[in-house]
C-alpha cells in the first residue's frame, strides 16, 4: 500500500510539474509575440513617418541593449531621457549629461562606425571584377 501511495504522489507532483512548465512556456511563447507585434508595429511607424534607413537600423540597434526605446515623430526617444534626431549621428544625441547619454553617444558611434565599414567593403568588392576585367584585357 505504502509503495501505490508514494507512486500516486510521485505521478501527481510530475503532473502538476509538467503543467507548470507548459503554462510557464505558454507565458513565454505569449510575451515573445507581443513584443515581436511591438517591434513590427514600431517599424511600420518609422516608416510611414518617412524615417530614413539608417535611422530605422539605429533604432533597431538599440532596442537590441536598451528596451525602452520608441519614436516620437523622426525622433529615437530612449528611457526617456534621450533624444536622437535625424540625420541620427552622435552629435545629434541630446539628453541631460550621464550615463544614459553616454552610452548611447557609444551605440550611436559604433553603429556610424559598422555602416562606414560595410560600406567600404561594398565598394572594394565591387570594384574588385573592374580590376580583374581589366588585367584580363
Amino acid at each position: 500500500r505504502r509503495r501505490r501511495r508514494r507512486r500516486r504522489r510521485h505521478f501527481r507532483s510530475q503532473v502538476s510539474c509538467w503543467t507548470c512548465q507548459e503554462q510557464r512556456l505558454q507565458g513565454e511563447l505569449a510575451s515573445k509575440a507581443r513584443m515581436e507585434k511591438e517591434e513590427k508595429l514600431s517599424q511600420a511607424y518609422a516608416i510611414s513617418a518617412g524615417v530614413s534607413l539608417e535611422g530605422q537600423q539605429l533604432f533597431q540597434t538599440i532596442h537590441k541593449t536598451i528596451k525602452d526605446c520608441k519614436w516620437q515623430e523622426k525622433n529615437i526617444v530612449v528611457m526617456e531621457e534621450v533624444v536622437i534626431t535625424p540625420p541620427y549621428q552622435v552629435e545629434n544625441c541630446k539628453g541631460k549629461e550621464g550615463s544614459a547619454l553616454s552610452h548611447v553617444r557609444k551605440i550611436v558611434e559604433k553603429q556610424f562606425r559598422d555602416v562606414e565599414s560595410q560600406k567600404i567593403l561594398q565598394r572594394s568588392q565591387a570594384q574588385q571584377p573592374q580590376k580583374e576585367a581589366a588585367l584580363s584585357s
